[in-house]
């Protein structure tokens, strides 16, 4: 059986780098299409024409398009062992050698076995893309499409940003591309109970300390006993330092929900032990959707199987339409769980529902594929 074991290998990991390559060029392409106008501000960027634009246009747009193909790899790595899969015993079915194979006594999932254990190795490879390769890259992934030459990322302002001391942070423009970060006219109002301003920090400009885990303030100043009736006369004096729960990552997560996905599961779990961090819900939602990915992509393999195996090669079409009606439900039970995560419904613990939506499509299809692999005739 090892001659019939790394024959099957070779031909999936083949099928799996064909697939990949044409998967992930289709993601690329289409989305060339759709932002295609975005892209195109590279020549106002240039200031050059003819072939020189191309070259240019060409570099920017295909190292922009290299540092997307980790996060292009997330999405498909579910989708990408299928296909690999399904090329693989549909080529064995062509050329008659399941035929051959079943003729010798061979049953037709001892034949697949080997792709079922190279297909869950290969999730390594997602592991790896997740928690090595993106978390890595994050600057690069931020890039926006019509800024690639000049490698600008767009600052915004911050607006009533809490901390955990029951402040208010307010800035005029966070610069997240430099280094440091920094903040522009910052303001923090701290209030009492009531919501009446207490104290009240000012600086021209705030800039992160990473060693420090703090804030370095330009020209900063606070005024205390602001509170109307306070016993206390006004006082103002300076102010060097603002350290809070505030971070980089906690206004890259209050700015937006989605970079969360590009955070390392031991980021998010040190994120987590933090009492007020910022879109807890999107924490929780990736944390638990990522421990469930590899689960799902292998469930979606075994659904694939057991569809395709069959000792009837003229039944093969209504088989992969099976296959491609079982993949595409259980896709998106995934998809709906991963956006569900997210929104607990009221009177649901917000703590235990992303789990629950995570592993919603192994509930559901993880028995079915079993149920359904052990019905093959072999």
């Amino acid at each position: 059986m090892k001659i019939l074991d790394r024959y099957v290998i070779i031909s999936f990991i083949k099928n799996y780098l064909i697939s990949f390559m044409v998967l992930v060029g289709m993601y690329v392409v289409l989305d060339m299409i759709f932002n295609f106008d975005e892209l195109m501000e590279i020549q106002d960027q240039a200031n050059v024409s003819g072939l020189k634009l191309v070259f240019i246009f060409i570099r920017y747009v295909g190292e922009y398009y290299v540092y997307q193909i980790p996060l292009y790899y997330v999405h498909l790595s579910g989708i990408i062992p299928v296909v690999a899969a399904a090329f693989t015993i549909v080529r064995m079915m062509r050329f008659n050698e399941l035929s051959a194979v079943l003729s010798a006594g061979v049953p037709l999932l001892r034949v697949v076995t080997p792709i079922i254990i190279v297909a869950l190795l290969l999730q390594g490879l997602l592991w790896v893309d997740q928690e090595l390769i993106i978390p890595n890259i994050i600057p690069r992934l931020e890039m926006q499409r019509d800024r690639l030459i000049k490698a600008e990322i767009k600052p915004y302002k911050i607006e009533a940003m809490r901390d955990d001391r029951n402040g208010k942070l307010f800035a005029a423009l966070y610069h997240r591309g430099e280094t440091p970060p920094r903040m522009a006219v910052v303001d923090i109002v701290y209030q009492d109970e009531n919501f009446r301003p207490i104290s009240h920090i000012s600086a021209d400009a705030a800039l992160w300390d990473d060693a420090y885990q703090q804030w370095n303030l330009v020209n900063g100043r606070i005024d205390r006993n602001l509170a109307p009736g306070s016993p206390n006369p006004l006082l103002s004096e300076p102010v060097a330092v603002y350290k809070s729960n505030i971070t980089p990552t906690e206004i890259h997560l209050y700015r937006s929900g989605e970079f969360v996905e590009l955070l390392s599961t031991a980021n998010i779990n040190e994120l987590l032990k933090r009492p007020l961090s910022y879109g807890r819900g999107d924490l929780l939602r990736v944390k638990h959707t990522r421990a469930a990915a590899i689960i799902v992509n292998i469930i979606l393999l075994l659904l694939a199987m057991s569809c395709l195996l069959t000792r009837e090669p003229q039944h093969l079409k209504m088989a992969m339409g099976r296959c491609v009606m079982l993949c595409g439900t259980c896709l998106s039970f995934a998809f709906l769980g991963h956006e569900l995560a997210g929104q607990p419904p009221p009177g649901i613990d917000s703590a235990h529902w992303p789990a629950l939506m995570a592993w919603l499509p192994i509930f559901t299809f993880g028995p079915l594929s079993v149920w359904m692999l052990d019905r093959v005739k072999t």
